[in-house]
């Protein structure tokens, strides 16, 4: 599986994935930073990568709409604030579990059309 973090996630988490092996991309990377979700999750369509937001009740009702339209993505994976931090300082929680995840599933369509509560 292919992760694209939103701008809201430390650029230190797509560090240390890929440092551990994953394919990760920051939405600056990509050049959707500042762009609204719809976008940044067509991006990510594009491109076959699942989204990493903490941006639980946007990305849902993205999720939700393309459901019932009828689309296709390649998940989202929900942070929720309230089980991680997201300052720099204690990150680590937030990587390991996105780790695990990576690790678990490896194809890029792993996650197609789900969301997925870190």
């Amino acid at each position: 599986m292919r992760l694209l973090l939103d701008e809201h996630l430390s650029p230190v988490v797509a560090e240390q994935l890929r440092a551990r092996g994953h394919d990760v991309i920051t939405a600056a990377e990509a050049g959707v930073n500042g762009v609204d979700d719809a976008q940044a999750l067509s991006w990510a369509v594009a491109a076959r990568r699942a989204v990493v937001t903490n941006n639980v009740r946007d990305f849902r009702i993205l999720h939700a709409g393309y459901l019932t339209g009828g689309r296709s993505h390649y998940g989202i994976v929900l942070v929720p604030t309230s089980r991680y931090r997201l300052d720099r300082e204690h990150l680590g929680p937030l990587i390991s579990a996105l780790d695990e995840l990576l690790c678990a599933r490896r194809a890029d369509d792993a996650l197609c059309d789900t969301e997925h509560f870190l």
